[in-house]
């Protein structure tokens, strides 16, 4: 459960608490009130009964004049009036219907707060006549009903100062629960690398600190970033260029030195002579140079491809890719490389030059793949040029878990290289799926 879910929870819960406790004083004191009104009313009439038989009595009266004026009586509140002589009822007074309508308890109150049932009896006796019974029936309805009156307006109260509060206290903390998923969202974003994210400057003072202090700590990253992005551009260019050097010393110096010692071997050989053994050192030597030359080419061609300033980008992919398919032709290689990748990709060519060799290195190393699929697209804008070279790398091979990437493979280079140029790096692979390198790289001037 969220925090918001189970603060809102607790206040409804308290809520609820208060109302019921409430309503239990309301109904505890409702009934006492009404056991108290019905003993009181019972007394009294037993009292007014006292009272009117010593008065009859003085008078010279007989009881049974007396209760018989009872009976010109109407209907009483709370109480019920019968007088029996031996067997005879001689009143029978019930109390009066009840409540006016639409004042009627609800049951569960008339329930809750209806006191033990109260009956009092008063017995006379004469003298050569039957023993007379008056007996005082309490009915508590009309008792019950006002004090249910009183109580439903406490409880209304109650009841609406409660939802006033859980609502004031909701709306309160939505606003500032707001602000927190605002928060979290910002984070989020930040967790996935997106610096640009600003939070506004909310109205609580705790919520407006954290939004500088996030603002702030962005606006530092996306610096710092911006700094680490450009001192790897540098790195990898300061690399690119000595590697540029190396091939061109390779090739100047190292195979100019190679073809001058073929050329004094290919003169030392003359018909005229049948020397072997020096037949055999000079043939050796020319053999020793075809093979330098061999590993000339290839160290000169890794450290920096001669193709890729003379003829592009897509020729020196299509170049790699013929050599790679004739030294491993167990491997069905499909290639596409889409027209105008130079002019989009510019002085980043290098790079992705050096990605696509890294993935090919990197399937022939570890993957134990039967099929490559290397992929090179533009992707159009609204505009008349390419917005982002995207570049594809699918093999159907072992391929492994990418919470744990095994070493060597290659693959914080190629991110650092694809980070370095503002491009995007995603990898889908589980083990016994394959892997597929998924490479967004924008075009020169799409930049931000």
């Amino acid at each position: 459960m969220s925090l918001r879910f189970r603060l809102n929870l607790m206040i409804g819960l308290v809520m609820l608490a208060i109302i019921g406790m409430g309503t239990l004083f309301v109904v505890h004191n409702a009934r006492r009130s009404v056991a108290e009104e019905v003993r009181s009313s019972v007394n009294l009439a037993l009292q007014l009964i006292d009272a009117g038989l010593e008065q009859a009595v003085a008078a010279g009266r007989s009881p049974v004049e007396w209760i018989a004026q009872l009976a010109r009586l109407d209907h009483a509140r709370h109480l019920s009036l019968s007088i029996h002589q031996g067997e005879r009822t001689i009143i029978d007074l019930p109390s009066s219907a009840g409540p006016a309508e639409g004042e009627e308890a609800p049951a569960w109150f008339a329930w809750a707060v209806a006191p033990d049932p109260l009956v009092a009896e008063k017995h006379l006796h004469q003298i050569g006549n039957p023993m007379i019974q008056i007996t005082v029936d309490a009915n508590p309805a009309d008792e019950i009903a006002e004090a249910w009156i009183e109580a439903r307006g406490f409880l209304l109260l109650m009841v609406a100062l409660a939802v006033t509060v859980y609502l004031v206290v909701h709306t309160t903390l939505g606003r500032a629960f707001k602000s927190v998923g605002i928060i979290l969202e910002g984070l989020e974003d930040l967790e996935n690398g997106d610096y640009s994210r600003r939070l506004p400057e909310f109205y609580l003072p705790e919520f407006a600190r954290i939004s500088r202090a996030f603002n702030h700590t962005v606006g530092t990253l996306e610096k710092t970033r911006e700094e680490n992005r450009a001192l790897a551009q540098r790195s990898l260019a300061i690399q690119e260029e000595e590697r540029r050097y190396l091939a061109q010393e390779l090739h100047d110096e190292l195979g100019q030195s190679l073809s001058a010692i073929k050329a004094i071997a290919a003169s030392l050989r003359k018909p005229e002579r049948d020397d072997r053994p020096n037949a055999d050192a000079i043939g050796a030597i020319q053999s020793i140079c075809d093979h330098l030359f061999a590993v000339l080419r290839t160290l000169m061609q890794r450290l920096r491809p001669l193709m890729l300033d003379e003829l592009g980008l897509k020729a020196s992919l299509e170049d790699m890719i013929e050599n790679w398919r004739g030294r491993y032709p167990g491997i069905a290689l499909d290639f596409s490389c889409d027209d105008g990748i130079d002019e989009c990709i510019g002085d980043a060519r290098i790079h992705v030059f050096r990605i696509v060799q890294e993935s090919l290195t990197n399937v022939v190393r570890h993957s134990g793949a039967a099929k490559l699929g290397i992929h090179l697209n533009l992707i159009e804008a609204t505009g008349e040029r390419p917005e982002a070279l995207l570049l594809e790398v699918s093999d159907d091979g072992a391929g492994f878990d990418p919470a744990r990437v095994p070493a060597g493979l290659g693959l914080l280079g190629i991110r650092e290289r694809v980070e370095s140029l503002r491009g995007q790096f995603s990898l889908n692979t589980r083990p016994g799926a394959g892997v597929t390198l998924r490479i967004e790289i924008p075009c020169e001037g799409t930049c931000p």
